[in-house]
């Protein structure tokens, strides 16, 4: 409270000297920061009051409110790790609980519904059943559940007691027993009341505290007494026996409980409760099965469209766990490992043409000079395919090109051309008005900065030849020579470029135009037809093998067409067959799709689904829980917690 009336005094100082200066949004933002800061300074003495209130909670074996005081802390501090850790942890306690006690209770049942004919199975379903109960009740001795199926499995042992001691009986007491109990109902029958408690104390004292004997004097004690109290209970006993065969389980059932409110111990009521209670329950839990199963088998083919094959399977194997033989899902399950083998082949197959066609359009590009559209096409190339060295290589060949050509023209993109245009209108206004010395001194001031500039190139040879023709006989030489050497290494595009500039300025240069013919003849001929006896028997040897498949015949191809690629790498078909080759082996497995990272926000939400699925399991309210880790599940598919606690959930409900 002082903490909270000094803001309020510091909010009404502020307000009195500045509401002049600022407005009231800004008041608003301060006064909500002042809040802020005071509900952070609370919050660990908050918490650390939850948290004690959630131990004294669990240490009582109280595991649901322990739960629910510890998501209470997450609701102020989300990113508590610690507190998550004892959620998790106690949420595993319950389950196993949880676990234990349905077992105990299945097993009760199953160990009724045999007695009195099997004994022995009977004895065995008690000992699952009690083994089950310690387990749970050392974990939470105050379920109330625990309490009354405690008193049932004390009932059910002495039962079964009583029933393993007549079968040790002699067979003559045996005989007897069983004589004596056809008499006692049949005097019950003929409403000889008084004769048929005689019976029943004889039967218990030949068996004592056998549970039938005990039963029926107690029911004859009820004639007695109460005549009319008793003739409405066989009435009722009747018609509910009548109605429970007409399968009119409601109405049998409501007979059977007007039964337990006249005679609460009535052990026939009892039973049929017991056996109409199971008989609704699955029918009930079967049409919930139903619409679950139908759930998952729905998601499982909207999963199958989009090809989240592994997210169909569970769906599938969900929907067989709810209902075996649910429609075709079993044939939808078989069939997954077929579709999802022929969708990676297609994927496979898909990567490789788009890798095929990305890298023949930079080839394309890069022979007739778009180092541009190259350079984008191998990278394309190189997304699809990062470890595809020939496109790494040629990427590298184009980014070189491309520089060249950027020093030979400076056009409007380069971020020099305000600088080189202004020289390059300056030399040609000097180179004509004659005044070749200052014409050059534009060129070199061009030529320093790119020493491949084309037009700086031209004129500086253009001012020497007016000059002095030894001096651009000899620099003329220098770029002659160099269109030689690209000549050599088959870079005729190159080669040519070189001889075309010289024969711009000098067409009678010696043996210029032979040059430039001879450029022109061999990019023609470049390719298979060019390519001597030797190569042209590698290339058919290489494409048979290629064509007949398989990893040994496509390893030695592409040997063979190395060999060629590198002695005639302006042949683009062959480096098309090798990238082909290589990007096949390479993804002869197809790769694993990439898990989508989820968002802030998304893994925001897989938390808050993921602990309200926690909150409504520790309420015992499953089928909420389910909904709420299916909800994690539809963000993150990979979630195994989720999973496994929506399986752990439909163990509970008995599916």
């Amino acid at each position: 409270m002082k903490i909270r009336k000094n803001i309020k005094y510091i909010v009404l100082q502020y307000l009195c000297t500045s509401c002049q200066r600022i407005g009231v949004i800004l008041f608003i933002i301060l006064f909500s920061q002042l809040m802020t800061t005071v509900a952070i300074s609370q919050n660990p003495n908050t918490i650390a009051e939850i948290n004690k209130r959630a131990q004294e909670y669990y240490d009582k074996k109280e595991l649901s409110k322990a739960i629910i005081e510890w998501l209470k802390i997450l609701e102020i501090d989300p990113n508590n790790e610690e507190v998550q850790r004892k959620i998790e942890l106690v949420y595993e306690e319950k389950h196993k609980k949880d676990i234990s006690l349905q077992r105990a209770k299945l097993y009760y049942r199953l160990s009724r519904k045999v007695l009195p004919d099997n004994v022995e199975n009977a004895k065995n379903n008690s000992k699952i059943a009690i083994e089950n109960f310690i387990i749970a009740y050392r974990m939470d001795p105050n379920d109330p559940e625990l309490q009354v199926l405690r008193e049932d499995l004390k009932l059910l042992d002495n039962e079964i007691k009583l029933e393993l001691a007549k079968k040790r009986m002699a067979e003559e007491i045996k005989k007897k027993y069983y004589v004596l109990l056809e008499d006692a109902n049949k005097l019950m029958l003929e409403k000889q009341y008084e004769d048929a408690i005689k019976i029943w104390d004889e039967i218990l004292r030949l068996v004592p505290l056998d549970t039938v004997a005990l039963e029926g004097k107690r029911q004859a004690e009820l004639a007695i007494s109460n005549r009319l109290k008793y003739e409405k209970i066989i009435m009722l006993i009747a018609s509910g026996e009548e109605l429970f065969k007409q399968e009119k389980y409601i109405d049998s059932r409501n007979e059977f409980l007007q039964v337990l409110n006249l005679d609460a111990k009535n052990r026939v009521a009892k039973d049929y409760i017991s056996k109409i209670d199971d008989i609704l329950e699955e029918k009930r839990t079967y049409e919930q099965r139903r619409i679950q199963a139908e759930q998952f088998y729905v998601a499982g083919i909207n999963n199958l469209k989009t090809y989240e094959f592994d997210q169909a399977k569970d769906n599938f194997e969900n929907a067989l766990a709810l209902i075996d033989n649910y429609k075709d899902a079993k044939a939808q399950l078989e069939a997954i490992p077929r579709l999802k083998k022929d969708y990676e082949e297609q994927q496979r197959l898909l990567k490789l043409q788009k890798i095929d066609k990305t890298f023949q359009e930079g080839l394309l590009a890069l022979t007739e000079g778009r180092y541009r559209d190259a350079i984008a096409a191998f990278q394309a190339t190189l997304t699809l395919d990062p470890k595809n060295e020939l496109a790494k290589r040629y990427l590298s060949t184009a980014l070189d090109a491309l520089r060249v050509q950027e020093e030979e023209v400076v056009d409007e993109n380069n971020p020099y051309y305000s600088i080189v245009q202004p020289l390059i209108e300056s030399g040609k206004r000097l180179y004509n008005q004659g005044n070749y010395d200052e014409s050059r001194k534009q060129w070199q001031k061009i030529l320093n900065l790119f020493p491949q500039n084309r037009i700086a190139t031209e004129y500086l040879l253009r001012c020497d030849l007016a000059q002095n023709p030894e001096s651009f006989k000899k620099f003329a030489d220098n770029i002659v020579n160099e269109g030689k050497k690209y000549l050599a290494d088959r870079k005729f595009n190159e080669a040519y470029r070189k001889f075309e500039l010289i024969a711009s300025i000098d067409p009678q240069y010696p043996e210029i135009q032979n040059l430039m013919a001879l450029s022109r003849v061999e990019k023609k001929k470049a390719g298979f037809e060019g390519t001597d006896e030797d190569f042209r028997r590698r290339y058919n040897v290489a494409m048979q093998m290629y064509q007949q498949g398989g990893k040994n015949n496509l390893q030695k191809a592409l040997a063979e067409f190395r060999v060629i690629n590198n002695k005639y790498p302006e042949y683009i078909q062959v480096a098309i067959i090798i990238n082909k080759i290589e990007s096949q082996l390479r993804f002869e497995v197809t790769e694993e799709r990439e898990v989508k990272k989820l968002t802030p926000r998304q893994q925001e939400l897989v938390r808050e689904y993921y602990f309200k699925g926690i909150n409504y399991y520790s309420n015992n309210q499953f089928e909420l829980a389910i909904t709420e880790w299916r909800k994690v599940l539809a963000i993150d598919p990979t979630h195994e917690k989720a999973k496994n606690n929506i399986k752990k959930c439909l163990i509970l409900l008995g599916r």
